[in-house]
């Protein structure tokens, strides 16, 4: 990438898939603790509402690819290990060992001496709050990169569309036939394997240009491309197919599809690819100059702060629904829902953007 220069549309993304996940995360609080018996309108609605905002961890994924499997893009093993490796590291103790350490006092009514040292086990062996899983993950994706980028570098366009493909099906579209069909000799690959799908995708969004060339092959800079250009338009297809998408899969479920996957359900996989090609169809091609008087201040400052926001709203959501004993079904669902989620996010924003106020957590967490 070239140095002052920025794409905005990762930030705008990143933004997105931020509110997406505390959104998510506001509704499975609720559905993962609480008997949905004698609620089964507002258990589709909310089950509904998680199959449209999934695409946020993909997403996530999709951008750290985009950037860390960027050919441009000088990064080595130990650059990954001693930066990138070590901030999750630090993030996943100077998190997850008080999230551990909140669990066991709500479990056990008391506050023991020896709970620091079993929370810090307790991170060891991935026992904090669920929320942190997605720290473990991108940290071996972090370490796999060098040799990833390597392994990409090797392979022909069409080996690395052939990998692709025998990710997606063996990791998502046959394990969804396996479900929907019941037949469980269906062989697939392991389900967690579709995050390395998404982590590849970046990959091939970074390398080629919105225009449908190879950037790295060409190597010229993207020519930039106005909103109403063919960049502009092909990218605003791919956002009407992930809309259209995204509502066929809410449909879906609202009607009582009974099949539910994590993040290698299918129409998950097709909305967030279709997301984040029609966000880097349209944007890619804006990248900007920092000293250019273009105002991105505030898409900058949100973006800074996502993975503070991340890391800190689930606080909230546990305060509200464990220690307060309130949670959206307390209250009509159309008003109680997005209600709670401001109730998270804005707090959430406004704790992450105080730490980064603070220079080593900036430095080497943030």
């Amino acid at each position: 990438m070239s140095t002052g220069q920025r794409d905005l549309f990762v930030d705008k993304l990143r933004v997105a898939a931020t509110c997406a996940v505390v959104l998510l995360h506001t509704v499975t609080g609720v559905v993962d603790r609480t008997d949905m018996g004698g609620f089964p309108w507002e258990k589709r609605v909310l089950l509904t509402v998680v199959d449209l905002v999934s695409w946020c961890v993909p997403v996530f994924l999709m951008i750290s690819g985009y950037l860390f499997l960027n050919p441009k893009r000088e990064i080595t093993f130990g650059k990954m290990v001693t930066k990138y490796c070590r901030r999750v590291v630090f993030a996943l103790f100077l998190f997850g060992v008080p999230y551990a350490c909140l669990e066991q006092i709500a479990l056990e009514r008391t506050f023991r001496m020896g709970m620091p040292v079993q929370g810090f086990l307790m991170v060891l062996r991935g026992q904090s709050w669920s929320h942190m899983w997605y720290l473990y993950l991108i940290f071996f994706l972090y370490l796999l990169t060098p040799a990833l980028r390597l392994l990409l570098g090797k392979l022909p366009e069409a080996g690395r569309y052939g990998l692709l493909g025998v990710l997606l099906v063996g990791s998502s579209v046959l394990p969804f036939v396996k479900r929907l069909t019941g037949l469980e000799g269906i062989p697939a690959l392991p389900d967690d394997l579709i995050y390395l799908f998404y982590y590849l995708c970046g990959f091939l969004f970074a390398v080629r240009k919105p225009d449908g060339g190879n950037a790295v092959r060409d190597g010229a800079e993207k020519r930039p491309l106005s909103a109403g250009g063919r960049g502009g338009t092909s990218g605003g297809l791919w956002l009407g197919a992930a809309l259209l998408s995204l509502l066929f899969t809410g449909g879906g479920r609202l009607l009582g599809f009974p099949v539910q996957m994590a993040y290698n359900y299918p129409f998950t996989v097709v909305s967030s690819v279709l997301l984040f090609g029609g966000a880097w169809k349209c944007g890619s091609a804006e990248k900007i100059c920092r000293d250019k008087d273009i105002n991105t201040g505030f898409l900058e400052s949100a973006s800074a702060i996502s993975f503070g926001v991340y890391l800190v709203h689930p606080v909230f959501l546990n305060l509200y629904y464990k220690f307060l004993g309130l949670t959206p079904l307390s209250f009509p669902l159309c008003v109680s829902l997005p209600l709670f989620f401001l109730g998270t996010l804005l707090p959430a924003a406004a704790a992450a953007y105080a730490m980064r106020k603070l220079p080593l957590l900036r430095k080497y967490v943030l």
